[in-house]
């Protein structure tokens, strides 16, 4: 049973922005800290300053030889399977407890990378230590971002009604102010008799982004075959042209027996990653640089709805939510809620952690949603290039009215350089489209930000063009001409 029929939420995978997983068994899915690093948003910037604080730390200390300090961090990481991500089958717990714990101590302290100064972020060791794999790096920055994810699962339980039980007694959480684990006892859901915690799915991968197999494929084979080359080994041969050549498949051969490759010895990668690193640093920088030139993307609907049991999104009956609801104040929530449901489907994986009601300004104003723009093509890529978009503000007006200066000043002030300067607002219908895209320019022109309206009929023709090959975000399409618009 997943948490939605638990709790018996209306809606599927593709309109939830957490991981519907089941209770009783893991998904595997994990939780990888690259991706969280590659998100633009508060909640993400708490989570990898505590990734990088801790595990600064324990660096620190394994190079100074300081044992105790080192284990006591890490003994910490204490089985935690609250969230039912990983390898284990049934929901039983695969964290570090104290043995596994001190494993990762050896790995980290005996590791040649460490020692030379190859690893520097958590991820790394993913690449270049033997055993530590996708559910490992998940485990610990589970362990580490404890509180981020108490609270992600507080507000998405609030939005959606579900129940919460007072005192859970969590494990510990990283606390990078003061460089300590912190105790907590919280309010959380229980779902089939164990504390859950909700993930977003845009943090979570089948296989790690900062992949070990990608890193020996395609960076430290090709380096061993191009020194092969240079060096004109045994392995060089000459084609009819005259060129020499190497092949990758004889170069893989030759250093998985220098390291002892065999079926009982499955780490050997990671030994050959360490030599060809050891002996040319550069290909470690060069693989992370490529990799933060592009940045991942979200699992998509049918590879979540598959994991999930879940299905895809049905945009269609999303759309009529929201076209069923009467327009006034007696259901402004409702329809704000239907918009959240509609877009986090249409527009997943390009916007994704809806935060709704969001309060900046030390409280004074709210907006009523904020998507994180992770956009790797199409219009809001094209947006995020060209003008400042790391989030995508929303607000939602279920007026029977045309909208006035009041509603695009609101909007407008909800713009800042780090939040964004471009919004949403959506609004049921209107006939004088004419006058309200002239208002928005004036916004446009004044330096404002940009601001596109929608009402009933253009949800409909974004609904109409999510279900091309193209797209409702692809360049070209109605928020791409409608932006065009603001700026002619």
């Amino acid at each position: 049973m997943r948490v939605s029929q638990h709790y018996g939420l209306t809606g599927n995978q593709g309109t939830f922005d957490f991981i519907d997983v089941h209770i009783e068994r893991d998904t595997p899915l994990f939780i990888d800290p690259s991706v969280i690093a590659s998100l633009s948003s508060p909640w993400a910037g708490e989570c990898v300053s505590s990734i990088q604080n801790f595990f600064q730390r324990v660096l620190d200390h394994i190079l100074a030889g300081d044992t105790s300090r080192a284990l006591g961090l890490l003994s910490r990481l204490g089985e935690d399977n609250s969230t039912r991500l990983g390898y284990s089958g049934r929901s039983r717990g695969s964290g570090l407890g104290a043995g596994l714990a001190a494993k990762f101590y050896r790995e980290l302290s005996t590791s040649q990378a460490l020692r030379s100064g190859l690893i520097t972020d958590l991820e790394d060791t993913a690449l270049l230590i033997e055993g530590i794999r996708e559910d490992r790096i998940s485990d610990v920055t589970t362990n580490i971002i404890r509180k981020q994810l108490v609270e992600y699962t507080q507000a998405t339980a609030a939005f959606y009604g579900i129940p919460l039980v007072s005192g859970i007694v969590i494990g510990p959480f990283w606390e990078s102010r003061t460089s300590r684990w912190t105790q907590a006892t919280v309010d959380l859901p229980v779902a089939g008799g164990a504390p859950l915690l909700l993930v977003p799915k845009s943090i979570v991968r089948r296989v790690l982004f900062h992949d070990p197999s990608e890193y020996y494929r395609h960076y430290v084979l090709e380096y061993f075959r191009e020194d092969e080359l240079l060096n004109r080994s045994p392995l060089t041969y000459t084609i009819k042209s005259g060129q020499l050549r190497v092949h990758k498949v004889d170069v893989e051969k030759k250093y998985r027996r220098k390291h002892g490759a065999s079926q009982e010895n499955p780490g050997v990668e990671k030994r050959i990653n360490v030599d060809g690193t050891s002996r040319e640093p550069d290909l470690l920088r060069r693989f992370k640089a490529a990799k933060a030139a592009n940045p991942p993307e979200a699992l998509d609907h049918e590879t979540l709805g598959g994991l999930t049991s879940a299905g895809e999104p049905d945009y269609d009956a999303l759309l009529q939510a929201v076209l069923d609801l009467p327009t006034g104040a007696a259901d402004a929530t409702a329809y704000e809620k239907a918009i959240e449901a509609l877009f986090g489907a249409l527009m997943y994986p390009v916007l994704v952690n809806p935060f709704r009601q969001s309060r900046i300004h030390d409280g004074r104003k709210i907006i009523d949603i904020r998507f994180t723009n992770m956009a790797r093509h199409g219009f809001f890529e094209w947006l995020a290039r060209h003008y400042p978009a790391p989030n995508v503000m929303v607000e939602c007006k279920n007026y029977s009215r045309s909208l006035a200066n009041p509603e695009f000043d609101q909007l407008s002030g909800r713009f800042s350089p780090s939040r964004g300067k471009y919004g949403l607002l959506v609004y049921r219908s209107y006939s004088e489209k004419a006058r309200v895209m002239e208002s928005l320019r004036d916004t446009a022109r004044d330096d404002r930000g940009f601001m596109t309206a929608l009402d009933d009929d253009d949800l409909a023709e974004l609904v109409r063009e999510a279900k091309t090959p193209d797209g409702c975000m692809a360049i070209g399409g109605l928020l791409h001409q409608r932006f065009q618009a603001l700026t002619n």
